[in-house]
């Protein structure tokens, strides 16, 4: 680039980084979301399933719209990069929301998991140690 420029490029250049990101971590929260959802439904607990009582419905609704909001700003940010905008605040709120969801996702799951969630093997596990 030109001289003086190259600040710019480089603040650019952050901006795909951070959606590229932030679109790993969903990647990540979507997988961990399925991961709790079906062990929510397999796992007995008080004579009925997991996913059976309010508390788990409610963390895993917690969880959905997390994933879906996520979602949402990585979607936005690519879209407006697609676009040919400048999109430093969109990658910026993209990557926070992504990777911090990502995180509460992903340990909500290793909760539904009980003791088998922080197991090696587990999917769960896996994800938690990825994302930290």
């Amino acid at each position: 680039g030109a001289p003086g420029e190259g600040f710019k490029l480089a603040m650019r250049t952050l901006d795909v980084f951070r959606t590229s990101v932030a679109a790993a971590a969903l990647g990540f929260a979507r997988r961990a979301l399925q991961e709790g959802l079906a062990q929510a439904k397999a796992r007995p607990m008080f004579g009925a399933r997991l996913a059976d009582l309010p508390l788990t419905q409610a963390k895993l609704a917690d969880m959905a719209c997390t994933v879906e909001a996520s979602a949402l700003l990585v979607y936005r940010a690519a879209w407006l990069r697609d676009q040919g905008r400048t999109i430093t605040r969109e990658a910026a709120m993209a990557k926070l929301m992504a990777t911090e969801g990502a995180q509460r996702v992903i340990d909500a799951a290793v909760q539904l998991f009980g003791g088998r969630g922080v197991r090696r093997g587990e999917i769960v596990e896996s994800l938690y140690r990825e994302i930290r």
